[in-house]
């Protein structure tokens, strides 16, 4: 029997993950695939080649607004005109409503969705999955913990691709791209739209004037993210340009090109840290020193209300360089691209599980799970 399974996505991080399971699932003769998305979502999956049906709809901010009401219709509509046979969605946050959301409030059938970040789910329509796909144990713990969920481990999809990538001749590209050479320390800034929040200005502020100071040759590399608004990348471009720093600013290609060309990599609480940590596992040697950007109280009381967690698991398990005050910022970025610290963030990856197997494990759970051998 051949099962259709119609799969949904509209955050980047959620799309990075869909984007392996679908290439997976394409080869597969159980499934059949429907790949239904929302930007930014939309154009993941154009550059990876994969064929999409775009929806010119935008998330929504009142689940029973004419938006909101038209959304859940139009899902309704898919449904109807596709006969899934389950729903793969992705994770979005959990201040607005999209495809996904309204896919998984309206389908009478099994449903699925890829988290991207530990225990979180976005229920902005009033309704959950039946079973969530988890990174890790953890994730599985906080997702029970925080919302009740049955969720899975199935590892990290989107970093199943990296054991494919020749990671050492795209770093050396990458870096000669932008003028650094061996000598050269590349500190990289990975921006997050969170330009609304007290405290995110004033974090990327204080890394800035930490920067400043730096002795030896020292280059700022900028990667705004895919939902920071054109004034948001403008202030900070002009930010860097109000000091000494000089500054690249990288907006082509993947994140990984950025990652990689990097000594360090810094964010407030960016998942660009645990691509890094990926990033180290499968390199046959010392990369790069994830750092985050953990002290302003406006960034923590905002990320301990949002997140609800009191810090992050790959924190927790030592994966990446905290900063939880200011003044040790300056410091932090003096000795965080040494040999000593690459090596220590190195050997520290090696301890993540193999995302290899996620697509999977996914789809096994998918199948096994249709033919009633799961109960969801």
């Amino acid at each position: 029997m051949q099962y259709r399974i119609l799969v949904t996505a509209r955050d980047p991080a959620a799309a990075l993950h869909l984007i392996e399971i679908v290439r997976y699932i394409s080869q597969s003769d159980v499934f059949r695939v429907d790949l239904v998305t929302q930007q930014p979502a939309t154009k993941y999956f154009q550059n990876a080649g994969i064929d999409t049906h775009a929806l010119d709809l935008p998330a929504v901010r009142s689940a029973s607004s004419t938006a909101g009401l038209e959304l859940l219709d139009k899902a309704r509509e898919l449904i109807a005109k596709l006969k899934p046979n389950a729903i793969l969605c992705g994770l979005s946050t959990p201040f607005d409503g999209g495809i996904d959301e309204a896919m998984t409030a309206v389908y009478n059938g099994p449903k699925f969705v890829m988290q991207d970040f530990w225990g979180e789910a976005n229920q902005f329509f009033g309704a959950k999955a039946d079973t969530y796909f988890a990174l890790d144990d953890e994730a599985v713990r906080l997702s029970y913990y925080r919302h009740g969920l049955q969720a899975i481990s199935v590892g990290s999809p989107r970093h199943s691709a990296y054991q494919k990538m020749h990671i050492k001749a795209l770093r050396a590209r990458q870096r000669k791209k932008i003028g650094a050479n061996d000598d050269t320390t590349v500190v990289g800034f990975f921006g997050q739209a969170l330009h609304n929040v007290k405290g995110y200005r004033r974090t990327l502020s204080a890394w800035v004037d930490a920067m400043i100071n730096q002795q030896g040759d020292y280059k700022a590399l900028y990667r705004p993210h895919p939902r920071e608004s054109k004034d948001d990348v403008l202030w900070t471009v002009k930010r860097f340009k109000a000091s000494s720093v000089s500054c690249v600013v990288c907006v082509e290609q993947d994140v990984e090109h950025s990652l990689l060309a990097c000594d360090m990599v810094c964010s407030a609480f960016s998942n660009c840290t645990y691509d890094v940590a990926y990033l180290n596992y499968f390199s046959n040697e010392p990369l790069i020193t994830p750092v985050s950007l953990f002290f302003d109280p406006g960034i923590v009381s905002y990320f301990h209300k949002m997140v609800k967690l009191e810090e992050f698991p790959y924190l927790k398990s030592g994966l990446v360089y905290p900063v939880n005050e200011v003044a040790l910022l300056p410091q932090v970025l003096a000795v965080a691209g040494s040999p000593q610290e690459k090596h220590k963030y190195w050997e520290a990856a090696k301890k993540l599980p193999n995302p290899a197997d996620a697509p999977m494990r996914v789809l096994r759970y998918i199948q096994k799970s249709l033919a009633g051998n799961y109960k969801t």
